[in-house]
């Protein structure tokens, strides 16, 4: 069962898929196709390609060069990317020997350059030291850069093949503006892929309250923000008889106001490229005004949800794991860390739509952005390391990830991992959000508990001249003029 579970999963996760660009909620794909067909007989006669691997990338002599590649301790960025030494874990191992694959592959030495904070490492970029080849950190820092004109447009790199399958497409066509890409996102690092958000689920505690886990409502598209709104207010238990919705109660969903791809897995879009590769402010204020009315009505009037004591650290990952919450939501990665040891049984789901007129699911997810920095001397060892970091990412990285994270352990039924593959396919990075655009932040400023408000239309007057101006200023940086 485990390796079909894997082969379904590395399927979603590993090709190149349709991309969920930014734009109205109407453009957002056809709907799920539901149907159940017979598989055609295989032909036995029919020639298959063989299955390429890393070892099919073509080699090139770059003369023992070395490849520095900047990253930050803080946060743990660079635990995405790199490892320094083989310990038996199977991700570990994975992201070691995918660098000294590359080191082979090109005959290069890779030299990490740690800072321990995104601070230091954009502190040292614009001082023009040449310190690195290649540069990894947290989004808005390495936002900054682009911004402040110390990142390198990668597009013109005769190396790069973006319509290759390790070039994640939904991500290039995000981070490409114009054509030009002072930041890109790619395999070199798995963070990307773990960071899709998800709704974990207990799956006893929905048992015990009469609740079906709503997969059949997932594969037939009707998986909406009502249907696990209802499912939220459906469980509560004042366990402690104070009469007040606490940590010691059993609760539908512990709000600790961290709503991060919330808002475009609901079609809630602030930037779009035209047809001319131009960005334009394309945020829909009627579809956004529906959202938060049913998001505050489901965070704040309803008894079945918690609100945490931001203080006291995340107290929905402790109620979730200790079995006192039906629902979780955060990042597929979740799996490899909070969720690695509970007992719970939990299923994945993916994000709701915002309703069914919605289109398609949308999988919200970010990432920590990478960068050329303008101080590199060699483009031509720089352009072949990206290129073959993403790649052996492609083929090493991101299948151990799926395998460590996602199948092997934690994923306790087909279903669930039919929602990964699902959420694999419909994977989408919110530029504006990379870039802290104001409306892309509407949730989260708007459903902050210590204010939590409706009032839509204010937020929306005092932002949207600023995101407009916004929008022409990453237009003129990147050349769309």
């Amino acid at each position: 069962m485990k390796k079909r579970l894997f082969s379904l999963l590395l399927a979603a996760l590993l090709v190149s898929t349709a991309a969920v660009s930014c734009g109205k909620s109407e453009d957002l794909g056809d709907p799920i196709d539901n149907s159940q067909t017979a598989a055609a007989p295989e032909d036995a006669s029919a020639e298959t390609e063989p299955e390429k691997t890393f070892d099919d990338f073509p080699a090139q002599d770059l003369g023992g060069a070395t490849l520095r590649l900047g990253d930050t301790e803080q946060y743990d960025i660079y635990r995405f990317s790199i490892r320094d030494e083989l310990n038996g874990d199977v991700l570990n191992d994975a992201i070691y020997n995918s660098l000294r694959a590359v080191e082979e592959k090109l005959n290069v030495v890779t030299q990490p350059v740690l800072f321990a904070d995104p601070g230091q490492l954009s502190n040292t970029i614009v001082a023009g030291d040449d310190v690195c080849d290649i540069m990894t950190g947290q989004d808005l820092a390495m936002a900054n850069l682009a911004l402040n004109g110390y990142t390198m447009d990668i597009s013109h790199m005769e190396q790069l093949d973006f319509s290759a399958p390790w070039w994640p497409e939904h991500a290039v066509s995000s981070y490409r503006i114009n054509d030009n890409m002072l930041l890109f996102s790619n395999y070199m690092s798995y963070f990307g892929v773990s960071r899709a958000r998800a709704w974990f689920i207990n799956k006893q505690l929905a048992a015990n309250y009469g609740l079906t886990v709503p997969y059949a409502d997932v594969f037939a598209g009707t998986w909406t923000l009502d249907k696990l709104h209802g499912m939220i207010g459906s469980v509560y238990e004042d366990t402690n008889g104070n009469g007040t919705v606490d940590a010691e109660d059993t609760v539908g969903f512990v709000n600790q106001n961290i709503f991060i791809c919330m808002q475009p897995s609901m079609g809630i879009h602030t930037f779009a490229s035209n047809s001319e590769g131009k960005l334009e402010f394309v945020f829909d204020l009627e579809r956004a005004s529906t959202a938060l009315d049913k998001m505050y009505a489901m965070i704040y009037e309803t008894k079945g949800v918690y609100q945490a004591d931001t203080s006291a650290g995340r107290q929905d990952q402790t109620l979730f794991q200790n079995g006192k919450s039906l629902f979780y939501y955060d990042s597929l990665g979740m799996a490899e860390t909070i969720l690695r040891d509970t007992d719970v049984e939990y299923g994945i789901l993916c994000t709701p739509k915002l309703d069914e007129t919605q289109a398609d699911y949308i999988a919200g997810y970010t990432d920590y952005s990478h960068a050329v920095p303008k101080t590199i001397q060699d483009e031509t060892l720089v352009g072949w390391g990206i290129e073959a970091l993403t790649a052996s990412g492609y083929y090493t990285i991101i299948p151990a990830f799926v395998d460590v994270s996602l199948t092997n352990k934690y994923v306790y039924d087909e279903d669930s991992a039919k929602v990964v593959s699902l959420i694999g396919e419909k994977m989408h990075v919110e530029l504006a959000y990379s870039f802290s655009a104001k409306m892309a932040n509407m949730f989260h400023n708007l459903l902050n508990s210590a204010n939590p408000s409706k009032d839509l239309a204010s937020y929306y007057a005092a932002n949207q001249q600023l995101d407009i101006d916004f929008a022409a200023e990453l237009n003129d940086l990147y050349g769309a003029n």
